[in-house]
């Protein structure tokens, strides 16, 4: 059933005149025509009389007529009912949401979004669920995570940069690298990397490894259990090193409960980037968060920037 065909019917039937029905509905005569006979061949009846002279519903004409505008009114009615649900549905928001900065910029664009009336929106982590999977699959709107822009871009999905900071590599006091003040990627091409196992911590690593590669290694390391958000300030590096956030809180804890040395890598592609991940079709529904978003983003780096 093509409902268009019905509401082109219904225009016809009114009008009893192809020109002004067609001309009406900004479509052909033929094309009227041809739906006007695909729809006698659905019902299997003769639904028009038509001549040079006038044009005429038949008995079966007249029955569709009826029908056919209780089913559009019904198909209308639907419509309007399903964009009211669809249009107040939550906005859900999953990935890497406890990153200090990525927090800053949630808090902030909330109270910018108080101001208006807008669909709510819930931030909410699934845990051990694959996030893009997720996003494709419509059980989420968007994501704060990484992946390799070509990734995403096959994937058909947009992204726009969040966040983006330096690494650090975290190592014991007594590793032969503890005395550096700043470190290469390339000093690290020997070394084991400390890798957390799970859907929360892999955007990270999908970094570290790219950030690794594109210096001419690929990096050795060490899976370990456990949802890395909770697990920075209790996992000791034990000889390897830990690639964290240069603004992660837990920094000063972790050197003195695990004993460690936090050093800055001093490459310029050495971060870790989060983006905020969606699809196409969706921008529209969300476009207020993420305006919201790119000024909270703004707000934040210019803070930043100033207090350097």
């Amino acid at each position: 059933m093509n409902i268009d065909f019905y509401r082109e019917f219904i225009e016809l039937a009114r009008r009893l005149n192809y020109t002004e029905a067609a001309k009406a509905l900004h479509i052909t005569q033929p094309a009227l025509s041809k739906h006007v006979a695909a729809l006698e061949r659905e019902f299997g009846a003769k639904l028009l009389f038509r001549d040079r002279r006038a044009v005429q519903l038949s008995e079966a004409g007249r029955i569709l007529m009826g029908s056919a505008l209780e089913i559009v009114d019904a198909y209308d009615r639907a419509q309007s009912a399903i964009a009211a649900v669809v249009k107040e549905r939550p906005i859900r928001v999953d990935g890497i949401l406890y990153d200090n900065t990525v927090s800053s910029i949630i808090s902030l664009s909330t109270a910018l979004l108080n101001d208006q009336h807008h669909v709510p929106i819930l931030y909410e982590h699934h845990e051990g669920r694959s996030l893009l999977e997720l996003l494709e699959s419509d059980q989420i709107d968007m994501v704060f995570a990484y992946d390799e822009e070509k990734s995403l871009v096959e994937k058909g999905l947009v992204f726009r940069p969040l966040v983006q900071t330096p690494f650090v590599a975290v190592v014991d006091r007594d590793h032969p690298l503890a005395h550096r003040s700043e470190l290469h990627m390339e000093d690290l091409a020997n070394e084991t990397f400390i890798q957390f196992v799970d859907e929360y911590s892999i955007s990270g690593w999908r970094r570290i490894e790219q950030v690794c590669r594109a210096h001419g290694f690929e990096p050795k390391k060490r899976p370990r259990l456990g949802r890395a958000v909770t697990s920075y300030a209790s996992t000791p590096p034990e000889g390897g090193v830990l690639m964290l956030q240069k603004d992660l809180r837990q920094l000063k804890f972790l050197e003195d409960i695990n004993q460690t040395v936090s050093i800055p890598i001093a490459d310029d592609d050495a971060h870790f980037i989060i983006y905020c991940i969606y699809k196409q079709g969706n921008e529209r529904r969300l476009k207020l968060l993420l305006d919201a978003l790119e000024e909270s983003r703004e707000i934040i780096i210019r803070h930043r920037r100033d207090a350097d």
